[in-house]
């Protein structure tokens, strides 16, 4: 902090003390506002339980009610004939029932007489233990003076579907005006049903709700496997994980109850769970909701909080850090106009304090004005003699290249130009063009690797070389020797990519080697081009023993061969993008009426509309030879 100037210290002083007052405002709200919400919240969700627990609940007092309003008219039915419709009608107008049976015992046969209604093609699942069940109502009614009015059976699987969980309720039909027991109504729920009714009560955006037994056996789940299988109260609880005696004493008295667990069905999210007694059974109902949905109301207030005060206190940071920094901008001003001055070499200001730096910038003033005024007039001698030596050495490099249009007026079957523009005052680009015996003409364009003063004393060395190597009529014999040279003299690693070419201006054959250079385009009369795109070997000056091959091409009347280096494609526009090879080839397509000069002047005006105001950042070199000769081979 110390190392900072003043205008941020003392906001940074201010700030810290904002967000001192502001955090304990926000903590303060949010603890005292959550519990306030936490218990409006759960309320909210007690009620919604309460409205699916109703509709379950019509289930099961449903059916109880339905079975008991059956045993007291199943025999008057019967004695009429009349009982099958009876059970038809009441199965057909309570879309709650699977199905529903009645069995009476004949007291003088003691045989059972059945009747169902069902689905059509529906099994029956009940079990042939009519008999029994009659001796168990009797031995439960027996110990207790009241008529034993129907119990619901533990959940089963259909003995004709065991894919079918289903439980059923069981009432006593009683022989009028006794305590006697004639047979018994028997109404069957489908578990799965009750879970598809479970499924279609919308609990939250993914909440859910199941069934229980008192003993914690899921009798109804989404997870249809844990039917049966898994139980609320063991643990591992796929809900509840902490302690879960309270919880057990509450479901097994058919009590009610709320918590906080983990959902292993909802993988894991932290869930809130409320359960409560289905009216008229021995099962509970259990409702589960994501706390990210239950609360998150709260957690969008507390983020809208949380982001208001970062908002606040960065907008306060920041109009401190104008305010000071206009009150204190003179001092600042004038330290660092001070600072400038009196800055000594090798010494290192580590304080960022205005003041700090302004006693000792006053010290070091003195002496620095003395050592900066010799080292002015020595910088400014320097500099003049520089730039004047880069002026002569950029001369120079312009008198190795030929120039001039037309480049050989006396051979108007060649029509040549070439233009270079370095990226700085001097650069490692070469062309050169000559001829050897008067029906032998060397082309050669050349891209040394780096840029300056270091790249064009290698590429004058490589010029010369190319001159001095041509006494052959052989592209690939040349290269070799000129590589063997330009290696055995490359004590700084520079390297070379060169393509050179011996063109017969009797015949229009080009013999050419390309030594990872660019490949040339050869533009035809006809508007079309091709690319010379064969390479011969490395670029020179790494191997010195490296050898080359060569390639052949026949030029005929009217064709134009350009070469170029790869400053041309790496061209950029203000935003970054290169000319690139397509641009180059679509530009050279439409050139294919002008002569050399025209050709390469047009290119370079397309270039440099395309970078614009970008600066040049590689040297460009051009090349255009136009064939005008009448070859012997030809008709």
């Amino acid at each position: 902090m110390s190392q900072k100037g003043i205008s941020f210290r003392l906001n940074a002083h201010i700030t810290t003390i904002a967000v001192i007052i502001i955090a304990t405002i926000v903590y303060v709200n949010y603890h005292f506002g959550s519990k306030i919400l936490v218990s409006k919240i759960e309320e909210g969700a007690i009620n919604q339980s309460n409205l699916v627990i109703s509709k379950i609940s019509r289930i099961t007092v449903g059916t109880e009610e339905i079975a008991n309003n059956v045993s007291h008219q199943a025999l008057y039915f019967h004695q009429h004939n009349d009982l099958d419709f009876l059970l038809q009608k009441v199965f057909e107008s309570n879309k709650i029932l699977e199905s529903i049976h009645v069995e009476l015992l004949d007291n003088k046969s003691r045989k059972l007489i059945r009747f169902s209604s069902n689905k059509p093609g529906q099994l029956n699942c009940l079990s042939d233990s009519l008999i029994n069940n009659l001796m168990d109502f009797q031995k439960k009614k027996s110990g207790n003076s009241s008529m034993q009015i129907g119990e619901w059976s533990n959940p089963y699987y259909c003995k004709n579907d065991t894919s079918h969980l289903i439980v059923s309720y069981k009432s006593p039909i009683y022989v009028p005006d006794t305590e006697l027991i004639a047979g018994t109504v028997t109404c069957v729920v489908s578990l799965k049903k009750m879970q598809q009714m479970l499924s279609e009560i919308k609990i939250g955006e993914s909440g859910y709700a199941f069934i229980i037994d008192r003993s914690g056996t899921f009798l109804t789940h989404p997870k249809s496997e844990w039917m049966l299988t898994r139980n609320f109260l063991k643990k591992p609880s796929p809900i509840f994980g902490g302690d879960l005696k309270t919880i057990e004493t509450e479901i097994r008295n058919g009590g009610r109850g709320a918590g906080r667990g983990i959902s292993e069905y909802l993988n894991n999210q932290k869930s809130w769970f409320y359960f409560a007694p289905l009216a008229n059974s021995v099962w509970s109902v259990v409702i589960v909701i994501p706390e990210k949905e239950l609360f998150s109301e709260i957690d969008v207030i507390f983020t809208i909080i949380l982001w208001g005060s970062i908002l606040g206190i960065l907008i306060l940071f920041l109009v401190n850090m104008l305010v000071f920094k206009r009150l204190l901008e003179p001092l600042a001003r004038v330290t660092d106009a001070i600072q400038r001055f009196s800055s000594v070499p090798g010494k290192e200001r580590k304080s960022k304090d205005e003041i700090n730096m302004l006693a000792e910038s006053l010290e070091d003033w003195q002496a620095k004005y003395g050592i900066l005024i010799n080292e002015q007039n020595k910088t400014a001698s320097e500099k003049l003699k520089f730039e004047k030596d880069l002026k002569m050495a950029r001369e120079i490099q312009q008198n190795i290249f030929p120039s001039g249009y037309p480049a050989f007026p006396k051979h108007p079957e060649i029509d040549l130009y070439a233009v270079i523009k370095p990226a700085e005052s001097i650069g490692g680009d070469l062309y050169d063009y000559f001829f050897i015996d008067k029906d032998h003409l060397v082309i050669a364009i050349g891209d040394v690797s780096g840029k300056g003063i270091p790249a064009s004393l290698f590429m004058a060395i490589a010029s010369t070389l190319i001159k001095s190597k041509a006494k052959v009529l052989s592209s690939k014999e040349i290269i070799t020797r000129v590589n063997r040279e330009l290696s055995d003299r490359n004590a700084n690693q520079y390297f070379l990519t060169l393509f050179l070419g011996v063109l017969d201006i009797t015949t229009g054959i080009m013999d050419y080697c390309n030594a990872a250079h660019n490949y040339p385009y050869i533009l035809h009369p006809d508007g079309t081009i091709h690319a010379l795109s064969k390479s011969h070997g490395l670029p020179l000056g790494i191997y010195a023993n490296k050898t080359y091959k060569s390639s052949s091409i026949q030029l005929t009347f009217g064709d134009i061969i350009i070469l170029y280096t790869d400053g041309v494609i790496n061209s950029r526009d203000s935003s970054g993008m290169h000319y690139g090879i397509e641009k180059l080839e679509s530009n050279i397509l439409s050139l294919n009426d002008l002569n050399s000069q025209e050709l390469v002047s047009s290119l370079l005006s397309n270039i440099s509309i395309y970078e614009g105001e970008n600066h040049q950042s590689d040297d460009i070199t051009l090349m255009a030879l136009k064939f005008l000769g009448e070859t012997k081979n030809q008709a």
